[in-house]
């Protein structure tokens, strides 16, 4: 195939645009949460005449509200570079339902790990595979025409 043929048309293009803009907000999403969940403990430490220390790693919340963030800014990325991926070699529908499917995964582990308990000092807990598992499935659906294109002769 030439460049002029792997040229996306203006609806995948569009499409391309409207999930990559609803990951901005699902990432904005999760720093709002993780925001929250600071002053919320700020809050908890002055009402109990303590300091707050922000780094402490014994904080089950904002350890959790961290986790939610980092695992967001790991995935992100490899989130993006498969859809986009996936909207030139392959289906514009499949990687639409696969985002929808990967964004609200996004969503859902920040609501289990920040706000439910999902994730805390000793680690994950198995709630947390309600989202993490639909997410992964997302990425390796988005993958699925990338790998025989890649390696087509």
């Amino acid at each position: 195939l030439t460049m002029t043929a792997l040229a996306l048309s203006d609806v995948a293009l569009r499409t391309g645009v409207r999930y990559s803009l609803c990951y901005a907000i699902v990432f904005t999403f999760t720093i709002l949460a993780q925001m929250y969940r600071k002053f919320q403990q700020a809050a908890k430490s002055k009402k109990e005449g303590k300091r707050f220390v922000r780094w402490d790693v014994t904080n089950k919340e904002m350890l959790a509200a961290d986790r939610a963030v980092g695992n967001c800014m790991e995935w992100g990325p490899i989130f993006l570079i498969l859809f986009w991926c996936h909207l030139i070699v392959g289906s514009g529908r499949t990687a639409e339902w696969a985002a929808v499917l990967w964004l609200m995964s996004r969503v859902l582990y920040t609501v289990l790990t920040v706000f439910l308990g999902a994730y805390s000092v000793g680690g994950p807990r198995v709630t947390i595979f309600l989202s993490t598992v639909p997410g992964y499935l997302a990425l390796i659906v988005l993958s699925g025409p990338v790998w025989p294109y890649l390696f087509r002769t």
